[in-house]
C-alpha cells in the first residue's frame, strides 16, 4: 500500500498561484518555511539555476527527510534543509549563509501526511493516541494532556479562542465527564455526546473537526508562532538588482490564520496606523509592504475536486518596498 507521503506529495495546494506570486528567478534566493513533503520546494528548485538558492525549513523531522530526498535531486542551485520552527528563520538563515531573500513561502497548517499518519493523532478517522504535536522532539504538550488534565473552563476558553466553537462550554463539560480519554475516537465520541452524532453527514462535516482543529492549534501554538514569524519573514526580504523587493507568500487554512495574515499585510502596507479620530498622524509608521492580493486567492473548483483538502485554503502575497 502507498504511504501517505507517496500519495499526497504530488499535489501541493495552490502550487501554480504560489509560484506565480513568488516570481521565482533562476538566480534568486528563496525560503520555504514549511516544506512539508516538498511539493512547493520542488517547484521552486526546478526553476533555479547555478546561482540560485533555496532554504527548506520544517519542524516535522520525518516530513523534512522525505522532502530532502525529493528536492535535493532537483535544480542546480544550492539547497539546504533545517529542522526548526519557521519563527527561527533569522538564526537558520544566518547559520546556513542565506539571505536576504527574493521570496519566502509559508504554508501554514497541518499536512496531509500528518493527517493520515495514525500515530500522530491529528485525525479521528482511525483510533490513535491523542498527540497532535507537529514537532514531538521539542514540544512536550500533547492533546492527551489537555483533554485529561486541564480545567473545564480552560478547555472551553481554548475551544472558543482557537476554534471559534460556539458551544465550547458544553463540549468542554462533555470532555471532562468522559475522562480518561486515550484515543482520538474517545475524543470524537465525547464531542458527539455534546453536539450530536455524525448521522448521515460526511466525515468532513463531523462536529469533532472543529474541536480537533482548536486543540491542534493550541498544542502547537500555531497562532502565536504565526504572529511572531510574519514580521521576521518580512524583515528577511531584500531588494534585487532591479530594485524590486522580495515577496512573501502565505497560505492559510482557516479564518483565524487568514485574519492575522490579512491584518499584518494591511498594517505593513499603510503609511499611517493612527486611530481614525486623531486629526494628525503621530505614529511615524512607514509602509514596508505592497499588497499583491487585496483579496485572498482561493483554489479553483478543479483543484478542490482533485484535492478536497484544498477547499479551505487562502493565499495572500505582498512585496517588500523601500521606505
Amino acid at each position: 500500500m502507498d504511504s501517505p507521503a507517496r500519495r499526497y506529495s504530488h499535489d501541493p495546494v495552490l502550487l501554480r498561484e504560489a509560484i506565480e506570486y513568488l516570481d521565482v528567478r533562476s538566480d534568486g534566493c528563496y525560503a520555504d518555511l514549511t516544506v512539508g513533503l516538498g511539493g512547493h520546494s520542488a517547484a521552486i528548485a526546478e526553476r533555479l539555476g547555478p546561482e540560485g538558492s533555496l532554504l527548506c525549513i520544517d519542524q516535522d523531522r520525518s516530513a523534512l527527510e522525505l522532502a530532502r530526498t525529493r528536492v535535493s535531486v532537483l535544480g542546480r542551485g544550492r539547497v539546504a534543509f533545517a529542522h526548526a520552527n519557521f519563527r527561527a528563520l533569522p538564526a537558520i538563515a544566518k547559520e546556513h549563509g542565506f539571505g536576504p531573500f527574493d521570496g519566502i513561502l509559508l504554508d501554514a497548517g497541518v499536512s496531509s501526511m500528518q493527517l493520515d499518519d495514525p500515530d500522530r493523532g491529528f485525525s479521528f478517522r482511525t483510533a490513535s493516541q491523542l498527540d497532535m504535536r507537529m514537532d514531538p522532539d521539542r514540544n512536550p504538550l500533547t492533546a492527551e494532556e489537555v483533554v485529561n488534565t486541564w480545567e473545564e473552563a480552560d478547555i472551553a476558553d481554548a475551544l472558543y479562542q482557537y476554534g471559534e466553537v460556539r458551544q465550547s462550554r458544553r463540549v468542554a463539560r462533555a470532555i471532562v465527564r468522559a475522562r480518561p480519554l486515550r484515543t482520538t475516537l474517545d475524543l470524537a465520541k465525547a464531542v458527539e455526546g455534546a453536539l450530536g452524532p455524525l448521522g448521515n453527514r460526511p466525515l468532513s462535516h463531523h462536529p469533532a473537526n472543529q474541536i480537533f482543529q482548536a486543540i491542534r492549534i493550541l498544542v502547537n501554538a500555531e497562532l502565536d508562532t504565526l504572529d511572531e514569524a510574519l514580521p521576521l519573514a518580512k524583515d528577511a526580504l531584500g531588494f534585487g538588482a532591479d530594485h524590486h523587493g522580495g515577496r512573501l507568500v502565505v497560505i492559510s487554512f482557516h479564518s483565524l490564520e487568514d485574519r492575522r495574515i490579512k491584518h499584518f499585510f494591511r498594517r505593513e502596507a499603510a503609511s499611517c496606523i493612527c486611530p481614525p479620530q486623531l486629526p494628525v498622524c503621530r505614529c511615524e509608521h512607514v509602509a514596508s509592504l505592497r499588497e499583491l492580493t487585496r483579496r485572498g486567492i482561493r483554489p479553483s473548483a478543479t483543484e478542490i475536486s482533485r484535492n478536497p483538502r484544498a477547499r479551505s485554503a487562502t493565499l495572500r502575497a505582498a512585496e517588500r518596498i523601500r521606505p
